[in-house]
């Protein structure tokens, strides 16, 4: 983090340039009860944290967990294939980022400046929470600690599981703490009350709708503090959604023009050229030695058309080649992945889709910056942790699952993030009329007189977070794995042979069986092998079509724990069917 790392470094020149400094304790005696004194040592403590937020692996790399994308695998928790680790602490079964920000609370009451406590113990709360509301999504019941554990505590080292409802609420205590000790700064590279409530508006989403999906207690009054906490953000919180008003680039450049847009983005990532610190996001999604992720047709299929009906209603959007595909469509979807005309930031020349990059044909181009960062660790755009615009999608989507959504609601809401891409606004009246009977197959456990405005909110999280890590998680607490079995499908083509993909009349790409053809478009498709169309010759693009997939609706909604970690403390109890 760009401010973070320079007070870091700055902090060091200081000290080193200090006549005091051979006075000072000697390092390797430095320890907690010696530390703690004022406001910097705070202040550096608490910095720390922000290197556990998730980078690359835990924002986009969770979507290959999903229905949104497909790439050269299969993942274990769609093939149904996961085993119980065995080593302690693995799998997520992690506590040692626990333990740092408890040492926070042991010690930092030593401060002489009360302001400085209030304010940092703010910090440490918030990124309990965070800690907690990632074991808890994985899990469900996880042993509770506020204090640090010792070797000779063996009470806490063997202590059980406490269930997800008092997890759950230790996790609101301790935003609720948070949100009364942060301060109102608006900066993305620190936390703040906005952070905080954005948070308590995900994390009371998540198990509000966890539990409604289930029959289990509690989830009205959850769902209920969702969209207040949303809401309080939206009324008091100094963000918008960034754009410039400009349709056709303003979501791209939400991600991919380097440092985070304030307006919108609460809590980022930071990388940094100069400070090396940097990431290789442009390197994955346009190298070939990569995964060759791209986005499913069904998350294609999900982008309205631009006069906002769903383009499933079309007559034969099924069997629509690429070129017809992309006409006429919600604006995002050519900033997401690559569409005839798209052009790089900071090219000149329009470029079609690798498919050595990408095996649907959907390449990604969300967060791809300019082509100066295509190498291994060469980028440096930020990516966000939080932004705006979900915290007015937990609030449309709380006040919908409790049957109290107003149509002032949605134009606050879903409205704003629709006007961004210049897209209409969604009508409540009509969306629970006319229930979009795709997604209704898709989600089969939503009922009741709002199914259609419910059904409406989902796509618009799905378009509008894609690649944002969340859409595993919404399946999980909808209660909808059962759609991680489907056979998740990449771009159509009606037969073998050569495609035109733009329009402009040169052939583009081929598919083929058998040799490799030597005449024809560069690009080529071996059918048969690792790919094959859903048709036989003909249909989409389906990889790997003979591994099995499966979702045991019994089993899988949590993650096993290590088995190692059990046998450490027998008072674990595996979860269920694991």
């Amino acid at each position: 983090m760009k401010n973070i790392l320079k007070l870091l470094t700055i902090s060091v020149l200081l000290v080193a340039c200090n006549d005091e400094f051979l006075d000072r304790t000697p390092l390797s005696e430095i320890a907690p009860e010696n530390s703690f004194k004022n406001a910097s040592d705070l202040e550096i403590y608490t910095n720390s944290f922000y290197n556990d937020l998730p980078g690359f692996d835990g924002i986009i790399g969770l979507d290959k967990l999903s229905d949104n994308v497909l790439y050269n695998g299969v993942p274990l928790e769609q093939s149904g294939t996961r085993l119980v680790p065995g080593t302690p602490g693995s799998s997520g079964w992690s506590w040692s980022i626990l333990r740092k920000i408890n040492v926070f609370f042991k010690y930092y009451e030593q401060c002489n400046d009360a302001a400085a406590r209030r304010e940092y113990s703010g910090v440490a709360s918030f990124f309990r929470a965070y800690f907690y509301y990632n074991k808890l999504k994985r899990f469900g019941d996880v042993p509770w600690y506020n204090q640090v554990i010792e070797t000779s505590d063996s009470d806490l080292l063997l202590k059980p599981r406490d269930s997800r409802v008092f997890v759950t609420d230790k996790i609101i205590e301790d935003l609720d703490r948070a949100i009364a000790n942060l301060n109102t700064k608006k900066a993305s590279d620190r936390v703040s009350i906005w952070t905080a409530l954005a948070l308590k508006s995900r994390v009371c989403l998540f198990e509000g709708t966890y539990r409604k999906y289930r029959n289990l207690p509690g989830a009205d009054a959850l769902l209920t503090l969702a969209y207040q906490s949303a809401q309080r953000l939206m009324d008091e919180g100094p963000y918008s959604l960034y754009s410039t008003g400009n349709p056709s680039k303003d979501y791209r450049d939400l991600f991919a023009s380097g440092d985070a847009q304030e307006s919108e983005i609460l809590l980022t990532r930071r990388y940094s050229k100069e400070l090396s610190v940097v990431n290789s996001v442009n390197y994955y999604f346009t190298s070939p030695t990569q995964d060759d992720a791209g986005l499913t047709k069904s998350i294609v299929d999900t982008y309205l058309t631009n006069t906002g009906t769903p383009f499933t209603s079309d007559a034969g959007y099924a069997t629509k080649t690429f070129s017809q595909e992309t006409v006429g469509r919600d604006a995002r979807l050519s900033q997401t992945v690559r569409t005839p005309g798209y052009i790089r930031i900071g090219g000149t020349t329009t470029s079609l889709p690798d498919f050595s990059a990408s095996i649907s044909g959907y390449q990604i181009v969300k967060y791809v910056a300019d082509a100066s960062q295509d190498g291994f660790e060469a980028g440096f755009q930020d990516l966000p942790v939080m932004r705006f615009a979900e915290v007015l999608l937990n609030f449309a989507e709380a006040k919908a699952e409790l049957g109290i959504l107003t149509q002032a609601d949605l134009d606050r809401s879903i409205k704003v993030i629709r006007a961004r891409a210049g897209m209409p606004a969604l009508s409540l009246a009509t969306a629970n009329a006319n229930p979009d009977p795709i997604l209704l197959g898709s989600h089969p456990n939503v009922t009741g007189a709002n199914r259609g405005v419910i059904l409406e909110i989902r796509r618009e999280r799905r378009v509008e977070l894609v690649m944002e890590g969340f859409r595993y998680d919404d399946l999980m607490r909808w209660k909808n794995g059962k759609i991680l079995e489907d056979r998740f499908k990449g771009m159509y083509f009606p037969s073998l042979g050569s495609f035109d993909l733009d329009g402009n009349g040169s052939l583009d790409v081929q598919l083929y069986t058998g040799a490799v053809p030597t005449t024809g478009p560069s690009q080529k498709i071996e059918i048969g092998g690792v790919i094959t169309l859903s048709n036989g010759t003909s249909g989409n693009l389906v990889p790997f079509a003979d591994r099995a997939k499966s979702f045991t609706e019994n089993r899988d909604y949590l993650y096993p724990i290590p088995s190692g970690d059990i046998l450490l403390n027998p008072n674990l109890v595996q979860n269920p069917n694991w």
